[in-house]
């Protein structure tokens, strides 16, 4: 076979195609080569486990917090809600002030009470004062007693003790 029966433009593009040999990959041929050499790639051992004491819960006497419980008053203890709210009843006990008694002849002692918007209101023992259905119990010179209806997690009304103390009225 002769060369010269090769056509030229075909010897050309053979010559040129001879100079792109180089595939770009030398660097990875090379670090593949390098890392290969180590015989395997160096792993830390795993850390020693730590043995974790046994906890056993007890939750005998405690409430399922997964049971179904509803919020809806069972009736047991409940307030009557027909009754007519008095005016302390709007506020709750924090808010309000005692800032004094007053006491008449052949009276029972009344308590003076000042609301947040500095309305006084005089009270008896019976009366009804604050948010959670209070009662006022007794009537002291520096306080007063107070039973309160506050409702649990499971519906049943339970009664609470409160205590108003007087306070210096400073305005």
């Amino acid at each position: 076979m002769r060369i010269a029966s090769f056509p030229a433009p075909l010897l050309l593009s053979l010559a040129l195609l001879s100079g792109c040999g180089d595939d770009g990959f030398d660097d990875l041929r090379t670090f593949m080569a390098e890392t290969g050499k180590d015989g395997g790639a160096k792993i830390e051992p795993l850390p020693a486990i730590k043995k974790v004491d046994a906890f056993v819960y007890q939750g005998d006497g405690l409430l399922d917090p997964f049971a179904a419980r509803t919020l809806r008053p069972t009736g047991k203890g409940a307030p009557d809600a027909s009754r007519p709210r008095e005016p302390l009843e709007e506020f709750p006990l924090d808010a309000l002030r005692m800032v004094g008694t007053l006491k008449k002849p052949g009276q029972p002692v009344r308590a003076v009470v000042k609301d947040p918007k500095g309305t006084l209101h005089m009270i008896l023992v019976g009366g009804h004062i604050g948010q959670n259905y209070g009662k006022v119990t007794a009537i002291h010179e520096d306080g007063l007693d107070i039973s309160e209806l506050i409702q649990d997690a499971n519906g049943e009304w339970a009664a609470s003790k409160a205590v108003m103390s007087m306070t210096q009225d400073t305005q």
